[in-house]
């Protein structure tokens, strides 16, 4: 019983479903509105193509595609992969730290 509960503890402590908002478009083509993601939200590393959640200078969180990685792995480089949504992009914001980073999507289905 106690190795149920400090697995249930473990799995609340390191991964989080997240709906994406419904209201609005979604800024990485894979996803859709209302698409429910699970997401690690102590990723040990992230690599390009990856879909990550940073959190930007105004403090908002964003869906985001890593695009490039310094070779330190310190910064990032990210984009929003769909023409039709506007979103969080280095190309206007500029490498952004790794630790900004709370989270990678490991996996999408529609609910």
């Amino acid at each position: 019983m106690v190795l149920a509960l400090a697995g249930v503890g473990y799995l609340g402590y390191r991964f989080e479903v997240l709906t994406v908002p419904t209201d609005r478009c979604c800024p990485v083509a894979r996803f859709e509105a209302g698409d429910r993601l699970v997401v690690d939200l102590r990723p040990a590393q992230v690599a390009p193509g990856d879909s990550v959640l940073v959190r930007g200078a105004d403090g908002n969180l964003h869906l985001v595609v890593v695009s490039a990685s310094r070779d330190d792995g310190a910064r990032i480089w990210c984009s929003s992969d769909c023409a039709a949504c506007e979103g969080f992009d280095s190309a206007q914001e500029g490498w952004v730290d790794r630790r900004a980073v709370t989270g990678r999507v490991l996996l999408a289905w529609v609910y």
